[in-house]
């Protein structure tokens, strides 16, 4: 009975089945880090992001995630380096919640000119937690729920590569690489609960309209199997480096609207709201999404980064 309420749960939660099983990000742009290790240390300065997501407000027991990655360059950023970084995540959706911490290394080798080519590998670990006493069954007497807290750590490595240069990006990376399954207690778990690779392919461009604005046409695909390949287009269009303003769509999903602003060398902000177009729209008022970000020991005093805008 207990593992039958947990299984329904999650597949009415948006848990882990053979959809997505880890937060799902609209400005991810402002941290592809988020989502390809292989960003750790492109940029000359210590890069701290702090974020916050609140999907399909107003709904019941809708997700809800927060972040904080950290990242930072070791070596001269113009030639040969090193990076390092680490994230931890928090994503709770009704009574099932997510904690996974990892650390990540990456290598930049410069190619010719601008051109860069990074390599990076991630590991960690991710705790999962299912409170069945939030549930709501037909018999809240039934002794196999009542107060029933389950939890399981489960191994996490991702790896990514990334082409990239002053005016353009290409990357792929694969999250939960590492076969597991969660089994809620039962000794023949279900392959429904199998933890199941991420993939993500994406590319931008940027360049100029005349001597103040930058525009950044962008492009995601995300693939877990055996689900269907999902897409994002985004485009940006920023004003002299400091204040910007775009649109995204995620086809079948929902259209977005983007803004932001690098306050300073050290200080920038950005804010997304989902408008969905799916079937959930009418129960839920649109999805909101934050960052903050801290530019440390920025030595060059950069407000707008030079490889990851």
């Amino acid at each position: 009975m207990k593992n039958f309420l947990l299984t329904i749960a999650l597949l009415t939660l948006g848990g882990f089945v053979y959809g997505q099983q880890r937060p799902q990000y609209t400005l991810y742009m402002q941290n592809n880090y988020i989502l390809n290790p292989a960003i750790a240390g492109i940029e000359d300065y210590y890069d701290m992001k702090l974020s916050y997501r609140s999907q399909w407000v107003g709904l019941e027991a809708a997700p809800k995630t927060g972040y904080l990655s950290y990242q930072m360059p070791i070596g001269d950023v113009d030639s040969r380096h090193h990076g390092v970084g680490g994230n931890i995540v928090s994503d709770k959706t009704g009574p099932t919640s997510r904690l996974s911490f990892d650390g990540s290394y990456a290598y930049h080798l410069p190619i010719s000119g601008n051109l860069k080519v990074s390599f990076g590998v991630s590991a960690g670990f991710t705790q999962y937690t299912t409170d069945a006493s939030q549930l709501n069954p037909a018999d809240p007497n039934d002794p196999a729920i009542a107060n029933s807290r389950i939890s399981q750590f489960l191994p996490d490595v991702s790896a990514g590569l990334w082409l990239y240069s002053d005016k353009f990006y290409v990357g792929a990376s694969g999250l939960q690489l590492v076969p597991a399954t969660l089994n809620y207690g039962s000794s023949t778990p279900s392959d429904q609960n199998r933890y199941r690779a991420h993939y993500f392919f994406t590319g931008g461009y940027r360049f100029p309209i005349g001597y103040d604005f930058l525009a950044t046409p962008s492009i995601m695909v995300k693939w877990i199997d055996p689900a269907p390949a999902s897409m994002d287009f985004n485009f940006k269009l920023m004003y002299q480096e400091t204040v910007w303003a775009g649109v995204s769509y995620r086809k079948a999903d929902s259209f977005s609207a983007l803004l932001g602003v690098n306050i300073s060398s050290l200080i920038n902000v950005a804010y997304s709201y989902d408008y969905g177009v799916n079937e959930l729209t009418d129960f839920h008022k649109g999805s909101h999404e934050i960052i903050l970000g801290l530019q440390l020991n920025n030595s060059g005093r950069l407000k707008c980064p030079r490889n990851v805008w």
